[in-house]
């Protein structure tokens, strides 16, 4: 499996955990650096069931949604899915005021949770 700068990777009952190591993501050549990333681990490594980790994350812009939301287009196109988790109450705040929590990501409490809902 291929080393990646911004996040770790673990599988974990199948699911393809990925966990975000950069606790500020508002840097917009930061930002850009972990979409190419998560894009290539997933056109490289083709998981079915991809988690995103947030617990390392204090600050996260809203370009970061755009990153996630081209993993997802290139996951179902696959037939596979994305969950997101672990993530401070501001940063899922924004999630729900942006009307993206539960709609368009599955955002679950933590990673054991996360697993297991994508294991259903």
């Amino acid at each position: 499996m291929a080393q990646f700068r911004h996040f770790s990777i673990e599988i974990e009952k199948g699911v393809t955990v990925v966990r975000l190591q950069d606790p500020r993501l508002a840097d917009t050549l930061l930002v850009s650096e972990l979409e190419d990333e998560l894009l290539r681990l997933i056109d490289t490594e083709s998981p079915e069931k991809l988690l995103v980790d947030f617990e390392a994350v204090d600050h996260c812009s809203t370009a970061v949604i755009n990153g996630l939301l081209r993993a997802k287009k290139r996951l179902v196109r696959t037939h596979g899915q994305i969950g997101l988790c672990s993530m401070h109450s501001a940063i899922r705040e924004a999630y729900r005021v942006l009307n993206l929590d539960g709609t368009v990501f599955k955002i679950y409490d933590n990673t054991t949770r996360g697993i297991t809902a994508l294991n259903l």
